[in-house]
């Protein structure tokens, strides 16, 4: 099962976000991302948080979720940690996020470091671009155009590439990354050791 987690930020374009939330068997919305399922007309089957990021009070919002489960604010882990922890303990074998970036930076690393800790979180949708989150013996094709990769978590990383204008077989990743790579025609990556995030700006998808 896939679980969607839309959260506050920047919200994604809107036809990407229908499109992901149409691919997802759930819906769960992290405080404010609540906005981002309202905007696009649809119902969250469980809201998750402290409520101070969501216009007005939860009352307000009741025909825009089928549960909810109100976090204090006095805690050390975002919302979105705890609706990404929730779609888990539900059942989820893969979480999709929407949002997340842009606004507060301090949000953006929690989320980033969410997906270096959580491998099920496997896909990300942002205002600018989508990101996929890939470990050991993962293979994804890329469709032409730039794309960047970045190591998630611990080391070692290897991962090896098809295509690409700068092949990664030899980026030593302890020190680097690869940033605004090109990828070609029949373009692939090829995991190894450690876990990846690869980024695209939107207009194109592997």
């Amino acid at each position: 099962m896939v679980t969607a987690v839309c959260t506050g930020g920047d919200p994604p374009p809107y036809s990407q976000s229908i499109s992901w939330l149409d691919a997802c068997q759930k819906t769960i919305a992290a405080d404010g991302g609540l906005t981002l399922l309202k905007a696009l007309g649809r119902k969250a089957d469980l809201w998750v948080g402290d409520g101070d990021s969501l216009p007005g009070p939860l009352e307000d919002w009741a025909e825009w979720y089928s549960d909810a489960w109100r976090l204090d604010r006095m805690k050390d882990d975002s919302d979105t940690e705890a609706a990404v922890r929730a779609a888990l303990d539900g059942g989820a074998d893969e979480v999709w996020l929407l949002g997340g970036a842009g606004g507060r930076m301090d949000h953006w690393l929690s989320n980033l470091r969410l997906a270096a800790q959580q491998p099920r979180l496997t896909r990300w949708l942002t205002s600018h671009e989508q990101a996929w989150n890939i470990g050991p013996g993962a293979e994804l094709a890329v469709d032409e155009g730039l794309v960047s990769v970045f190591p998630l978590g611990p080391g070692p990383w290897h991962i090896a590439s098809q295509g690409f204008r700068w092949p990664l077989g030899g980026v030593d990743f302890q020190r680097w990354h690869s940033l605004s790579n090109e990828a070609g025609p029949g373009s692939r990556l090829t995991v190894g050791e450690g876990r990846f995030l690869v980024l695209r700006p939107l207009g194109g998808s592997p």
